[in-house]
C-alpha cells in the first residue's frame, strides 16, 4: 500500500470529519454572534456610565421670599416692630442639612438658620424687624445632606 491510496481508516475518518466541521461552523456562528452582541451591551453600558458621570444633575439653589409683613400689637414687649415671615423653598433633588438666610431690615440684618429642609421641600421661619423698612431676605449658606 502506498501513502497515496486511501485505507478504511482514512475514508471513514473523512465522513466523520465533514460532520463535525459542519457542526463547529454552525457553532462559531453562534458563538461569534453571542460576542457581538456582548461588546455592543458593554460598549453600551460604559457609554451610558460616561454619560452619567459627565452630565451630573445640578442641585438647585434654595430660594428665600418674604410671606408676610404684620405690625406687632402695641400691647406688646416690641411695640412699633414689624413681624417679618420668610419662606424657604428648596426646589433641589436632594435635601439641605442646614440654610442660612440673611433678612434685611434697613440698616439691621437678621439671620434664620433652617434644618433638615427635604427635597422639594419648603421651610417658614420668622425675625423681627424696626418699623418702617422693607425687609429682603437671602439665601448666604447651605449645606446638602
Amino acid at each position: 500500500m502506498t501513502s497515496d491510496e486511501p485505507s478504511e481508516a482514512d475514508v471513514s475518518d473523512t465522513d466523520d470529519d465533514t460532520a463535525t466541521e459542519e457542526g463547529i461552523a454552525g457553532g462559531d456562528l453562534l458563538e461569534a454572534s453571542i460576542m457581538v452582541v456582548s461588546a455592543l451591551l458593554l460598549v453600551g453600558l460604559l457609554g451610558y456610565i460616561a454619560s452619567q458621570a459627565i452630565v451630573a444633575p445640578t442641585a438647585a439653589e434654595p430660594t428665600a421670599t418674604i410671606d408676610s409683613v404684620e405690625r406687632l400689637p402695641s400691647e406688646r414687649p416690641q411695640a412699633g416692630s414689624i413681624r417679618v415671615t420668610v419662606s424657604l423653598e428648596n426646589e433641589g433633588e436632594t435635601g439641605l442639612s442646614s440654610v442660612e438666610v440673611a433678612v434685611r431690615c434697613g440698616s439691621t440684618e437678621r439671620s434664620l438658620l433652617f434644618t433638615h429642609v427635604p427635597a422639594m421641600g419648603h421651610r417658614t421661619g420668622t425675625v423681627i424687624c424696626p418699623q418702617g423698612t422693607a425687609p429682603d431676605a437671602s439665601v448666604v449658606t447651605w449645606i446638602e445632606s
